[in-house]
């Protein structure tokens, strides 16, 4: 047995010394392993079982190899296993490699790149960083599904020739057909996607679109063929232009371009598009159409930080018709606003928000006579010295908004000058928390055509000083070793300001999102902004409770102003307010209950609750929503509906499914709800939504939108329209692709 092993051992540095020598002076060196090795009459080296060959970080691996020293050749007549320098597998058969193994021929090759993606086909060649597969077949997909004889990936690209370059990583196929489940979807002569190997950005196409639209007896089609500039490291260009063409209709080409920056301290982004009939004859005007949106953010220095907001457009829905899915589509309209923002400018609690904001009207049916334009909004904060439970600083604004046409509540025109002077005394003494809290204001409004009352309005100039002083005190009680610490807290505030009236005369900018709950009640000021003051005398109490899993409160005001501005708004009838409310439950699931109790007329006006659960299946929520209220005894609104969600944990391994809606009890009809169900695997994603709202016509039609995605890893992801629609529309679908991050396959 010794003696055998030490043939072996010897045989093996024999091997070496003879290939190492005569290559000594080009410094590149082979290593070969097997059971057996020996010469033939044309002394061609031949290693069989378990025959290895090492070159540098590159492995050949088969039962028999041959070595032809004089055409420094590597022969494997049967079946082997390659892996290169980059740790990509290759198998194959009946072929050859050159001695520093960058050049090599074979058939039947099977590649696995270190990625998992995979590509077969029945020939091989490489030459140093290009891979050359004739009838080659690619996909990213380890799964496999058996569609009657066949087992076949989820997805693949059959090419005649698939060219893939290791350097510069991209992937170039001849040829090309898509197959999604067995099934070919779409054929293209050639294509270039980027290797999935890449890491790094690179310029090049990216996959193109082909949409054909059918109306009566007339086709059309439009393609696009996006580019992508990689144009450094920090800027980066994506252009796609479409072209529409055929069915006797006027030709009209679209571009679109997405510009992406990252700038030192923050970023640039601007999405122009634009349509243009550069074909049509007699057309002097070549541009038609177009949008433009940018953002724009940066920090200017370690005080200052600007971001700008835009979004433009030259016709009311371009941007609703051609970028149906974004956000800025469902908006009633489009704005531009420059925000400066300072921090610790003299002190450090400083901050000033400067802004500049431009409005443009976005949807039909909308008066664009009312819509503002503010130039400019300021806004200064500034403390003074914030000794230990002492506060004390000041809130600088200035503005000035207008539009074309005045109302009841807005005036043409309208600029204020403000200034709130805040003040906060904090005692810690007898067990309690007791807060000292003034807010002053200094007012100066000049306003332009308010309307008043038919056809009357008034203009001028107004000065307002409005003191608010405020005193409140809670003490906490704490139940030890009972109920995990119970604790409740009794609270209640004081609150003194003048009994004026708001000025009809002055235009509400600011006060606009007013609520009475829980949120306000123990504030001097319950407005929203400060162009509205609340002048209530009033008393607010309540008690808060909690312990580690549960926490509630309940409070009450009273008012001593009759003519109270808040609180007669907000519903409130008798001096005497509504009782607020609320109980959480925390612990596994979440459940909370929230009310306002009126009690003159001894009626819930509004209750909430809200159920947040996970199981097993998936995460619920539910929200219950009652809300009316009375004049006379007799009901004027009557509100009840449920908001309803659940979104499912992955089943069948790749699987989801979510749905949400909001159902009215009153009117029995679900105003709105969809459907949604996903399937992502390592290469193939599938997302199908329904989304259905419903109208209280009788003669008005739900709108119903139905959409399907498909996503492939390493390419992108492409939407279609919406294909619940009437039968004349339903012929204009198309498809629209997207890029896709790939951390979404599993």
């Amino acid at each position: 047995m010794i003696k055998s092993v030490n043939i072996l051992i010897y045989k093996v540095f024999l091997i070496f010394f003879i290939l190492l020598i005569p290559n000594y002076n080009s410094a590149k060196e082979i290593l070969i392993y097997a059971d057996s090795i020996t010469y033939d009459e044309n002394e061609n080296l031949i290693a069989r079982g378990n025959a290895k060959i090492f070159e540098n970080n590159k492995l050949i691996i088969s039962d028999l190899i041959i070595y032809n020293k004089s055409e420094e050749k590597i022969i494997l007549p049967s079946k082997f296993i390659f892996k290169d320098e980059n740790n990509n597998y290759f198998e194959g058969e009946n072929g050859f490699f050159l001695q520093d193994l960058n050049y090599s021929e074979f058939d039947k090759p099977k590649v696995r790149l270190n990625d998992g993606s995979r590509i077969i086909g029945e020939k091989f060649k490489r030459d140093k960083n290009i891979d050359l597969i004739s009838k080659g077949v690619y996909s990213p997909c380890e799964s496999r599904i058996k569609i009657g004889a066949f087992i076949c990936p989820t997805w693949q690209l059959e090419g005649e020739k698939i060219l893939h370059d290791n350097e510069n990583l991209f992937l170039y196929q001849k040829h090309s057909k898509m197959r999604v489940l067995n099934t070919p979807i779409f054929y293209i002569p050639y294509i270039v996607t980027p290797s999935p190997l890449r890491k790094d950005r690179k310029s090049g196409f990216l996959l193109p679109s082909l949409a054909f639209n059918f109306f009566d007896t007339k086709t059309s089609q439009s393609t696009s063929f996006p580019y992508y500039f990689n144009i450094s490291m920090d800027k980066e260009l994506l252009f796609t232009p479409i072209i529409n063409y055929g069915g006797g209709v006027d030709n009209s080409q679209r571009f679109v371009f997405d510009y992406n920056q990252i700038i030192s301290g923050g970023n640039f982004k601007t999405d122009l598009t634009f349509d243009s009939n550069f074909e049509n004859q007699n057309n002097n005007d070549w541009l038609n159409d177009a949008s433009l949106i940018t953002n724009y953010s940066k920090n200017i220095n370690s005080k200052y930080r600007i971001n700008i907001d835009s979004a433009l457009q030259t016709s009311k829905n371009y941007i609703q018709i051609t970028k149906p899915n974004d956000d800025l589509s469902y908006k009633n309209s489009l704005s531009t606003n420059i925000i400066l923002e300072g921090y610790n400018l003299n002190k450090i609690d400083d901050h000033l928000d400067l802004t500049l904001n431009f409005y443009q009207t976005n949807q039909e049916n909308e008066d664009n006579k009312t819509t503002p334009t503010v130039l400019p909004k300021i806004k200064y904060f500034t403390g003074y010295n914030n000794n230990p439970g002492h506060i004390s600083n000041s809130t600088f604004e200035f503005y000035n908004i207008f539009r074309n046409k005045s109302s009841l509540v807005h005036a043409k025109r309208q600029q204020k000058l403000s200034h709130k002077f805040n003040i906060s005394k904090k005692i810690i003494n007898y067990n309690s928390k007791i807060i000292l809290d003034a807010e002053i204001y200094n007012q100066l409004f000049n306003t332009e055509d308010k309307l008043i009352k038919n056809d009357t309005y008034r203009t001028g100039t107004y000065y307002r000083l409005f003191p608010i002083l405020g005193l409140s005190s809670e003490s906490p009680f704490k139940i030890k070793n009972y109920l995990q610490n119970f604790t409740f807290t009794p609270k209640f505030n004081v609150v003194m300001t003048p009994n004026t009236k708001n000025n009809i005369k002055l235009s509400n900018e600011d006060s606009t999102n007013n609520d009475f709950s829980m949120e306000n009640i123990y504030r001097l000021n319950r407005y929203s902004g400060n162009d509205k003051m609340d002048n209530s005398k009033r008393i607010s109490y309540g008690i808060s409770a909690f312990s580690q899993n549960f926490k509630s409160s309940i409070s009450q005001s009273y008012e001593f102003t009759d003519n109270s501005n808040f609180h007669k708004e907000q519903g409130n009838d008798d001096n005497l307010s509504d009782i607020l409310g609320s109980i959480q439950y925390l612990k596994n699931n979440e459940l909370s209950y929230n009310f306002r109790y009126d009690m003159a007329d001894s009626y819930l006006k509004k209750q909430n609750v809200n159920i947040n659960s996970s199981t097993d299946y998936g995460d619920i929520s539910i929200s219950y929503l009652d809300q009316n209220s009375k004049i006379n005894n007799i009901i004027s609104k009557d509100t009840e509906t449920i908001n309803y969600l659940f979104k499912s944990k992955k089943f069948s391994k790749f699987s989801e499914v979510n749905f949400n809606g909001l159902y009215d009890l009153k009117k029995e009809i679900n105003k709105e709800y969809s459907i949604g169900y996903s399937y992502f695997d390592e290469c193939f994603g599938l997302n199908i939504d329904f989304n259905r709202k419903s109208y209280e016509e009788d003669n008005l039609k739900p709108q119903d939108i139905l959409t399907i995605m498909f996503s492939f890893k390493n390419i992108g992801s492409y939407k279609s329209s919406n294909l619940a629609v009437s039968e004349n529309d339903k012929q204009d679908i198309n498809w629209e692709g997207s890029s896709l991050d790939n951390d979404k396959f599993e």
